[in-house]
């Protein structure tokens, strides 16, 4: 079972909400905008730290989806064996409250490899997909709020 936690740093104890501005694609993905979005807010509410709300936040996540592939990564004996997925973001993460940018970063770009094979973790391009969405998250929080 997961479980959720709060905490709040001396740093920045006046951020206790957040907000997710629905990212910009730039990419011919259907959907991506909208499903890195619930991803995102799913990630917000399970760790606990800042309470995902629409109106008033204290903090706004904002940011742009520049690019999106999905190419073959190697070959084999009996044809393709990996596929990989790259994602490039543009991200911004505002204190509203003392109206200044925690962290901002253009062309971030995650990766992650997968195959049918039987001893592959991630088999499928939606589950690379929710690996890199996962991965952001990480990223976002370590880069905006674990450091207080």
């Amino acid at each position: 079972m997961g479980c959720t936690y709060s905490v709040y740093s001396s740093g920045m104890p006046h951020l206790k909400t957040v907000s997710i501005t629905e990212f910009e694609n730039q990419t011919d993905q259907y959907q991506l905008e909208t499903e890195l979005t619930d991803a995102l807010s799913a990630d917000f509410i399970q760790d606990g730290r800042l309470r995902l709300v629409d109106l008033s936040p204290d903090c706004v996540l904002q940011g742009e989806i520049l690019d999106y592939s999905d190419k073959l990564a190697t070959y084999g004996s009996s044809g393709v064996d990996e596929y990989e997925v790259r994602i490039m973001y543009s991200l911004e993460f505002t204190d509203l409250v003392k109206n200044e940018v925690i962290w901002k970063v253009n062309n971030l770009i995650f990766s992650q490899i997968y195959s049918n094979d039987e001893n592959s973790e991630i088999k499928t391009e939606e589950d690379a997909v929710k690996k890199i969405e996962q991965d952001l998250f990480d990223r976002i929080m370590r880069e905006s709020l674990e450091d207080w």
